[in-house]
């Protein structure tokens, strides 16, 4: 492998560093920041991509309690799996692989696996969820094809603030935190545990698989000088957790899932970042490296480590601080490092991208750059993509994007790997000519606003996939010969009635199908959404209602035909109450499932009935 990349592009950095582009606007940034939006944080005033952003205060009345809870019926996601342990999120009809978790940016995955479960996140830290769909490989490199989850911890403000939580229900949920922030520096830090009583993932009435989670997450910032900073992430989450056996030779869904109280497996999941940023310029040029390492653990699969070093260079090329410039150029330089303790497979990635965030004019912001990633064991490969946001008047805003996206094969698909179903040994075999898949999508939409509380939005997205990874009758990995192509639409609405009621609303259409024009299993096709919040003015309550519906969810049978087969679809209805007894305790209540709605969303598996929790959260 040729290692002149990353000094090829620090000399260009310098280059960069030494020119001066003059230009000025008077562009007013007033929208929130997209932290995770590109090589550099964004506004949403010039992001052109889809996206969604769930503030806390979004999560804490709708009465959230997992990251998995949240992301539930946002646009465009599908998250489903045997159990809320083994539960994979899908972007736009992709596979898990091609979405890629971030906390804080740095990726909570470590390896090269088929996909991030979402089992240890829970929200007693989080301040914020970022959800980007679409082609995302030039900020974030292979893996992130369908699209990118950034979940932001909590962030510290000025002064000193404690606050915890505390539930309980079919189970108990606690956490507490502090956050400490003055003209230097800035802290937090936040401990949650988890205990979920669980339910029979068999449906047999047997031994409930329960749940445990322990988690504690830490960051800061210090500016040694006023143009030198230092900070770090830090994530630590242990965990055991049960869960049921198959039986293959089962004739029915009913018989296919077997409660086995011997079944477990203990998590642990370590991940920690440092870096150093300097500022030259007069906040103009800005240089940051910075050291990722993540490593998770498990009692029933290989260990798991991921590396990562990179260097971003920020320069305003209207010579304003970056955070302020309306041309920023940002360019990254990388190298990243996977491995598996057990196999001793490893796999060295090195890239170079750069990036243009801007404003044409005041109103036309702009978003491209393009990505080479040379890998020792797959084909170079380029990355692109590019985003235009324009606001044709104060209240309708148009947007779009397109773009290319590389997945490289999982460390299983290359190797294999042996697994037992229904207690039978099945030896998926390895294919080291495998080719990496491609995804090219673009996608296009508006959003308007109407009056003061009101808005809507219409996306359409079409993605096609290369190269796909499947298994054959053989269960060897292949390349598919054609395209898997995936489309459809996203639209979502809120309507406020009155400062006191509102509701919101999304209804999203998903056709994936692979290159024999199969529907992919695992993706509804047809998802709708409804929510209701009323808070009235009289008392400190708030209410709030969601309704999700799920129509043509296929998935693979694993007895009788082993073909995919279409899931019955379902209804479920969740109500979330919070009342401020003072300025500085709430008291919370939730129903999950309020209707008990019988449902699977994969064959043989059962889901939670209805479960009830109430709690209270105070800061001081």
């Amino acid at each position: 492998m040729d290692k002149a990349i990353p000094i090829t592009a620090l000399a260009f950095a310098a280059s960069v560093s030494m020119t001066a582009y003059a230009q000025t606007s008077e562009t007013t940034r007033l929208d929130p920041i997209i932290v995770s939006g590109g090589i550099s944080p964004v506004t949403a005033d010039e992001y052109g991509r889809s996206n969604t952003i769930l503030t806390r205060r979004d999560i804490e009345e709708r009465g959230y309690a997992t990251v998995q809870q949240a992301l539930e019926g946002q646009p465009g996601i599908s998250i489903n799996g045997t159990s809320p342990n083994d539960r994979q999120v899908r972007i736009r009809g992709g596979e898990a692989n091609q979405t890629l978790i971030l906390v804080d940016g740095v990726r909570v995955d470590a390896g090269v696996t088929n996909g991030y479960n979402l089992r240890s996140l829970n929200l007693g830290s989080v301040d914020r969820i970022e959800v980007l769909r679409g082609p995302q490989s030039v900020p974030f490199g292979t893996g992130a094809s369908s699209g990118v989850i950034n979940i932001v911890t909590r962030e510290a403000g000025q002064g000193t603030v404690f606050g915890a939580e505390a539930e309980v229900g079919e189970g108990h949920r606690e956490s507490a935190y502090v956050t400490h922030g003055d003209g230097r520096k800035t802290f937090s830090f936040t401990a949650s545990k988890l205990y979920d009583e669980g339910y029979d993932f068999s449906g047999e009435g047997g031994e409930k698989d329960s749940t445990r989670w322990e988690t504690v997450t830490s960051k800061g910032e210090y500016d040694l000088t006023d143009s030198l900073t230092v900070g770090f992430n830090t994530r630590i989450a242990s965990g055991n957790y049960d869960y049921d056996d198959t039986d293959s030779g089962a004739k029915s869904a009913s018989g296919y899932v077997v409660d086995d109280p011997s079944k477990g497996d203990e998590v642990l999941e370590r991940f920690g970042s440092l870096y150093l940023e300097k500022a030259m310029l007069g906040q103009a040029l800005v240089h940051r490296i910075r050291l990722d390492r993540t490593s998770n653990q498990s009692s029933s699969v290989t260990d798991k480590q991921t590396e990562l070093l990179n260097y971003r260079l920020q320069y305003g090329l209207d010579e304003r601080a970056v955070d302020q410039s309306d041309h920023l150029l940002s360019m990254l330089v990388e190298r990243k490092t996977d491995s598996e303790d057990a196999s001793s497979n490893e796999r060295e990635n090195e890239s170079v991208a750069l990036e243009y965030n801007g404003f044409l004019s005041p109103d036309l912001g702009l978003q491209a750059g393009a990505r080479f990633d040379e890998s020792d064991q797959f084909d170079d490969a380029l990355s692109w993509n590019a985003a235009l946001s324009y606001d044709a008047t104060a209240r309708l805003r148009f947007h779009g994007s397109v773009g290319r996206a590389v997945v490289y094969p999982t460390f299983l698909q290359v190797y294999g790997g042996t697994f037992l179903i229904g207690g039978v040994p099945a030896r998926y075999v390895g294919n080291e000519n495998l080719e990496a898949e491609t995804n090219t999508g673009f996608d296009v939409g508006f959003e308007y606003t109407v009056g003061e509380r009101s808005n809507i939005g219409l996306i359409y997205f079409n993605d096609a996939l290369e190269n796909e990874i499947t298994t054959n009758s053989n269960l060897e990995y292949v390349n598919s010969e054609g395209d898997s192509d995936r489309r459809g639409v996203e639209l979502t609405g809120r309507l406020g009635l009155t400062d006191e009621f509102s509701l919101r609303g999304s209804y999203i259409y998903t056709e994936s199908r692979n290159d024999d024009d199969q529907t992919e299993a695992r993706r509804p096709e047809n998802e709708i959404n409804l929510g209701v919040r009323y808070g009235p003015s009289e008392i400190p309550l708030t209410l709030d209602a969601d309704l999700r519906y799920v129509d043509n969810l296929l998935d693979v049978e694993g007895f009788g035909s082993f073909e995919p087969k279409e899931l019955p679809s379902f209804t479920t209805v969740n109500f979330a109450a919070e009342y401020s007894l003072t300025d500085n305790v709430d008291l919370t209540a939730r129903i999950t499932n309020a209707f008990d709605e019988d449902y699977q969303e994969v064959w043989g598996y059962a889901t939670r009935g209805r479960a009830g929790f109430v709690g209270v959260r105070t800061t001081w």
